[in-house]
C-alpha cells in the first residue's frame, strides 16, 4: 500500500512583528501613530510558528504556539486544522478527530480540511467515511488541490481492496494534473495487476516522459514488457534499474528472474 499524502495545512510562515501595524493621523497638525495589535493576524503567526515547530520535532513548542494561536482565533478553521494535523503526528487520534469535526463546523466546505480529514479517517481504516470526505472535497469551488484529493481517494480504495475505483480515481486526478508522477505509475501498476500490460505501458510511457526512473517506474516496465514479449525493452529497463537503485528490492527481484 502506498503511503497516503496529507496535504500541507501550512500557511506562509511570518514573523512575531507582523501582528502589529502603524497607522499615522494628524492631531493638532502634527503627524502621530497608533500601533494596533491584530488577533487575528497573531493567531496565524503563532499558528506557522507551531507547524514549523512539529516540522523540526520538537511536540512541546508546536503544542504551545498552537495553543496560543487558538486562544486569540478561535474560530478560525485553519488553525483548528493545525490542530488536528499536531494531534495526529503525535498520535493522539481522539484529539485529531475532534479538531477536524471542529473544522468542519466551522467551515463545512474547507477543501483542505475535508481532504486532511479522509485521509485521516481512510488510516484509521473507517474507508467508506473516508471516501464521503474525498468526494466532498473535490466539489469544493475554489477548491485547488483536487488532483491530490483524488490520488488520496485512490490510494485509499486500493487500500480498501477496491482496484477499479482505485483506478478511477488516478485517472481522475490525471485529467486535472496529466503528468502527476504517482498517479500515473499507480494507474500502470493496477492495469498489470488487471492483465491490461499494453494500457500499463502507455502510462508508463507518460511517466518516463516527465519523470525521472525508479525502481517502481523501471520495474513495471519490466513486468509488462516481458508479459507482451518485448525482450530487449525488459532487458534493457532490467538493467537501468540493476545500475541506478542496485540495492532496492526491485533490482533483487530482476536479478533472481522473480516476475
Amino acid at each position: 500500500m502506498r503511503r497516503l499524502t496529507l496535504l500541507p495545512t501550512v500557511m506562509i510562515l511570518g514573523v512575531l512583528s507582523g501582528c502589529v501595524s502603524e497607522t499615522t493621523h494628524w492631531s493638532g497638525g502634527k503627524p502621530s501613530r497608533d500601533l494596533v495589535f491584530k488577533p487575528s493576524e497573531a493567531a496565524m503567526t503563532r499558528m506557522n510558528l507551531g507547524l514549523e515547530y512539529l516540522q523540526r520535532g520538537d511536540a512541546e513548542q508546536a503544542k504551545f504556539n498552537i495553543d496560543r494561536a487558538l486562544s486569540q482565533d478561535p474560530r478560525n478553521p485553519d488553525i483548528h486544522l493545525a490542530q488536528a494535523y499536531f494531534y495526529q503526528s503525535v498520535s493522539e487520534f481522539d484529539n485529531a478527530e475532534k479538531s477536524y469535526r471542529q473544522v468542519l463546523k466551522l467551515a463545512p466546505n474547507h477543501g483542505d480540511g475535508l481532504n486532511n480529514y479522509g485521509v485521516f479517517l481512510c488510516s484509521r481504516e473507517r474507508f467508506d467515511e473516508a471516501d464521503a470526505m474525498f468526494r466532498k472535497a473535490v466539489v469544493v469551488p475554489g477548491y485547488v488541490q483536487v488532483a491530490d484529493t483524488y490520488e488520496n481517494a485512490a490510494l485509499c480504495a486500493s487500500r480498501n481492496g477496491q482496484p477499479q475505483a482505485a483506478l478511477d480515481y488516478f485517472k481522475r486526478a490525471l485529467e486535472y494534473n496529466p503528468a502527476k508522477p504517482r498517479s500515473l505509475l499507480g494507474a500502470a501498476e493496477l492495469l498489470v495487476e488487471q492483465g491490461d500490460e499494453a494500457g500499463a505501458l502507455d502510462y508508463l510511457a507518460r511517466y518516463q516522459r516527465e519523470h525521472q526512473a525508479n525502481p517502481q517506474s523501471l520495474w513495471l516496465t519490466v513486468r509488462t514488457a516481458e508479459t507482451l514479449g518485448r525482450v530487449a525493452q525488459a532487458q534493457q529497463a532490467g538493467a537501468e534499474l540493476v545500475r541506478l537503485f542496485p540495492d532496492s528490492e526491485q533490482a533483487k527481484r530482476f536479478l533472481a528472474n522473480d516476475y
